[in-house]
C-alpha cells in the first residue's frame, strides 16, 4: 500500500503514513506557526498512539525557521509521552541545510533522547530508511 497523506499544511508541512510499513514521514518546508506545528504532531501521536506506527522520518532537509519554546514543550509535554506509551521505535531526522534550523533541530533530538528511544540524525531519507533496516528490521511472523 502507497503511503498516504494524513496532514498537509501547504508550504510549512506534509505527513505522509505508510501503514505497511509502520511509518510516518514527515516533511517540513517551514517552521513557525504552532497551530500547524501542534496539529501535525498530534496526527502522528494519534498514529503512533494507537499502535499504527512505530518509526517516525522527520526531513528537515530543505526547512527554514525553527520550532518555538512553546512548541518544544507540547513536543515534550504531550507528544514524547503518547509516542512511549504507543511503542515508538525510533525517530530519525533528516539535518537540516540551514544552520539555524539545525540548531532548533538538535534541541528535539536531544530532549527526545531522554523518553529512551532511539533518535537518529541522518543526511536523507534514503539514509533513514538504511538506517532502519539495519537496526529496526521486523521479524516476519508465521
Amino acid at each position: 500500500m502507497p503511503a498516504t497523506v494524513v496532514y498537509d499544511a501547504p508550504g510549512e508541512v506534509s505527513v505522509r503514513f505508510d501503514e505497511d510499513a509502520a511509518e510516518i514521514l514527515v516533511t517540513w518546508t517551514r517552521f513557525g506557526d504552532e497551530t500547524v506545528f501542534k496539529a501535525c504532531l498530534d496526527v502522528q501521536a494519534d498514529l503512533v498512539g494507537s499502535g499504527r506506527a512505530r518509526i517516525v522520518i522527520v526531513d528537515t532537509a530543505d526547512s527554514t525557521g525553527v520550532p518555538s519554546a512553546k512548541d518544544l514543550d507540547h513536543l515534550t509535554r504531550f507528544v514524547f509521552p503518547r509516542y512511549r506509551e504507543g511503542g515508538l521505535e525510533a525517530i530519525l531526522t533528516v539535518v537540516p541545510r540551514s544552520a539555524r534550523t539545525k540548531m532548533g533541530a538538535m534541541r528535539w533530538v536531544r530532549s527526545g533522547s531522554m523518553w529512551r528511544f532511539p533518535m537518529y540524525e541522518v543526511a536523507s531519507v534514503e539514509d533513514a530508511r538504511a538506517v532502519i533496516a539495519e537496526k529496526h528490521a521486523r521479524s516476519s511472523v508465521s
